[in-house]
């Protein structure tokens, strides 16, 4: 099921990371101001509900005006995992389409009822109550 989210102020919550809505990632000793167009990235696939984002998606949502080479986005997904450290996991490659995260993921504003633990990093999901 995908996150819904207002891009501008919802913060969004996965393992020990936040995703707030200026860009910030926040995690165990890390406050990180992303560049915009790796928050993007990081933003769509947190809501995208573990689904594929295909590559011609990403790049069409983050880059809207085009003329952009697949490397931009290689590279972002590089940065990405490099500030996760050893979440790095969360996003996965599915080679020649896309990107999947793979970590439950809730809006900060969101209720705590556990619905099942991610096989990745072993937090419990969290659904509205």
């Amino acid at each position: 099921m995908a996150v819904v989210t207002d891009e501008t102020t919802t913060s969004l919550v996965f393992a020990r990371w936040t995703l707030h809505g200026d860009g910030r990632l926040t995690g165990v000793e890390a406050d990180i101001q992303l560049p915009p167009k790796e928050g993007h990235v990081l933003r769509l696939l947190l809501a995208s509900g573990g689904a594929l984002m295909t590559k011609d998606r990403l790049l069409e949502l983050a880059w809207p005006r085009g003329e952009v080479a697949e490397e931009s986005l290689t590279r972002c997904i590089y940065s990405l995992r490099k500030h996760l450290r050893a979440d790095k996991g969360f996003i996965k490659t599915i080679y020649g389409k896309g990107y999947r995260f793979t970590c439950p993921v809730r809006t900060g504003d969101q209720p705590r009822a556990v619905a099942h633990v991610c096989a990745v990093c072993g937090q419990a999901s969290n659904v509205q109550g």
